[in-house]
């Protein structure tokens, strides 16, 4: 970001807070479509430009050519207010001034795309761009005719397909909400809550430093709704501790890295890819939140079945810290749950928009805040401002990629390329429901490979929820898959921001750091299948429907979750051969394409628990050695 200066950062300041405003004020009092994300967007294109320069360590020169894009940009959206209700109607037959602004307007998406979300991001919108122009010079199966300029730009710039589509009024409307209502809880002090409540409940055991990381990294993660930030909000503290404790520097940031990707999943403050859910299947945001509940629970579970089998292994120490009793940090702190319960009570009980809880749970975090002895944290107008500027700089990048994204479905709806995919899927799965699930998570993990979460769901799911759905797969559930193998491919080699991140602080190699984050991670990929190969398994998705399937399938997950752990760790009370850990990970498969039943992979839970008593019996008989501990 450029280094600003005198009144400068007074001016952009002035900015960021009439970015944050603006959403506030349509979440308050109605305003038309066109105009709520149409201003959002020249909000964008003035402070990109202006916060972000032309290449890091740009010299101050830059400032005047970034004022002039920023300029032209704003102006662009200007533009259509000359006569909006024209504008609209001649989107099929623009004329040449809006084929100049509407051009202007693409290209400078482009330009703050690479300079913000990052050129490979960039490089793929612009792929899709001239897929749109270029479209008969294309393989037959994704071929299509292609679409002259002023059809291109008619559809971008003039309807609500392309920038100004689905994922800018997600922005605009839910994500800038509840980016602000994380800041204003951070800035609350909301974080050293949810620190020593994790502290306070992981014990003195050996597996309870890692224990402690992935608990922090879940509570603080919640209201964050960042892989990311929880990670470089968490490494700092935990660190230290996970040394201590014997983790090496690789282990701690994987480990750190992956519970703040869980963090994306985590109501009810989830990512971006979340609120274009609700958009896309036209629900409400408490179904989401629904939706990913059991699905999280088994995320975190897998990890913690990991961090407790690897501690035993390698006989990590206690935590030398006295850390608070839950009492004492709920009378002290408790008070910033407040704003969450509000947050739900809105949505379930007066059910109201996601809109009207965010303003409830921000206004209850202002009002909680003066409950806290630290004056520092209290929000007081100053501090408001403060979290409203943090809020803005949290939120400008996620803006600009939601912005781009819009040139990436309008993509799909122009061409009718989603379709086209989902025909390939079906021919190449034959109908296999576990071959789709299984092409599904490999073209997110590919595409996860260059993009960001939120534009990983949006490419996967408009090209893979169609052809879940035609093989009998709910609706729901085709998007709880694309929006689960999203999140993972943020741990999949050999692309991982987060384990990135977490290496820089603990000082470990970034690949081997990613490596570790994909170890203590494999459990959840297991998840996604839990809830979408059987019938049975998609109550875990549906809460409050079959409850003796829901059961049913919960006890399954956790067997399966618990063999694989022990597959992969390759211990249990000792050191198992590798006969054990390979029938572990191929019995935790079998369970997951066929929860208990009668059928032959029902015998899966009786095998593993048959291997684990032979395991126990094998242990009791033998001496333990110095370096094992009993389980």
């Amino acid at each position: 970001m450029r280094e600003l200066q005198g009144k400068a950062v007074w001016a952009i300041g002035a900015l960021y807070v009439g970015f944050v405003g603006w959403s506030l004020y349509g979440a308050i009092f109605p305003v038309e479509t066109y105009i709520f994300r149409m201003i959002h967007m020249a909000f964008i294109f003035g402070l990109a430009f202006l916060v972000y320069p032309v290449r890091p360590n740009a010299g101050r020169w830059t400032i005047w050519p970034d004022l002039l894009l920023a300029i032209l940009g704003v102006a662009t959206i200007a533009y259509t207010f000359v006569d909006m209700d024209q504008f609209i109607r001649r989107s099929t037959l623009p004329e040449p001034m809006d084929l100049f602004f509407g051009i202007a307007a693409i290209l400078l998406l482009l330009e703050i795309s690479r300079r913000i979300v990052g050129s490979t991001f960039t490089a793929v919108v612009l792929g899709f761009l001239l897929y749109m122009y270029f479209g008969n010079y294309f393989p037959d199966v994704i071929s299509h005719k292609s679409y002259e300029l002023d059809r291109i730009v008619g559809h971008m710039y003039m309807t609500l397909e392309g920038i100004f589509g689905v994922p800018l009024s997600v922005s605009v409307s839910f994500v800038m909400l509840f980016v602000v209502y994380g800041t204003f809880m951070d800035v609350a002090g909301a974080g050293g809550f949810w620190l020593d409540l994790s502290l306070a409940t992981m014990g003195r055991q050996s597996a309870s430093a890692g224990r402690g990381a992935v608990i922090t990294s879940a509570l603080l993660g919640g209201p964050q709704g960042s892989g990311v930030a929880t990670t470089m909000s968490v490494t700092p503290i935990m660190w230290p501790i996970l040394k201590k404790a014997g983790y090496s520097p690789n282990m701690a940031a994987g480990l750190i890295a992956t519970g703040g990707i869980g963090a994306v999943l985590s109501p009810p403050l989830m990512g971006a890819a979340a609120f274009l859910i609700m958009q896309f299947m036209g629900v409400s945001f408490w179904d989401v939140i629904v939706m990913v509940t059991v699905p999280t629970i088994l995320y975190y579970v897998g990890t913690l079945f990991m961090v407790e089998l690897e501690a035993r292994k390698y006989r990590f120490a206690p935590p030398e810290t006295e850390a608070k009793t839950v009492r004492q940090v709920m009378l002290s702190k408790g008070y910033h749950l407040l704003s969450i319960v509000v947050l739900v009570a809105i949505l379930v009980i007066w059910n109201k928009s996601p809109e009207y809880a965010a303003l409830g749970a921000i206004g209850t975090t202002v009002l909680t805040s003066f409950q806290g002895k630290d004056r520092n944290e209290w929000l007081t107008p100053r501090k408001i401002i403060v979290a409203m500027i943090e809020g803005a700089k949290n939120m400008l990048p996620v803006a600009v990629l939601l912005a781009a994204a819009g040139l990436i479905v309008g993509t799909f709806t122009l061409t009718g390329l989603g379709l086209k995919v989902s025909s390939i899927i079906m021919s190449v799965s034959g109908g296999s429901v576990l071959a789709a699930i299984l092409l599904a998570m490999i073209a997110s993990m590919l595409i996860g490979l260059s993009l960001p979460i939120t534009a990983t769901y949006i490419m996967t799911v408009v090209m893979v929820a169609p052809a879940l759905v035609k093989i009998g797969i709910p609706m729901h559930v085709a998007h709880l898959l694309a929006f689960y193998f999203a999140v993972l491919s943020e741990v999949s080699p050999p692309v991982g921001l987060s384990p990135c991140a977490a290496a820089a602080i603990t000082g470990g190699n970034p690949f081997g750091s990613m490596m570790q984050a994909w170890k203590y991670s494999l459990p959840a990929f297991l998840v996604p299948f839990f809830f979408s190969t059987t019938t049975v398994g998609y109550s875990l998705v549906i809460l409050g429907g079959n409850w003796p399937d829901f059961i049913l399938a919960t006890a399954t997950s956790f067997c399966a979750l618990f063999f694989l752990s022990m597959g992969i760790i390759g211990y249990l009370r000792k050191k198992l051969s590798t006969v054990e850990r390979a029938l572990l990970i191929i019995l935790a498969f079998a369970m997951v394409i066929s929860p208990i039943g009668w059928s032959i992979p029902g015998l899966a839970p009786l095998s593993a628990g048959i291997l684990t008593i032979l395991h126990h019996l094998r242990v009791t008989r033998s001496p333990t050695r110095k370096n094992e501990v009993p389980f």
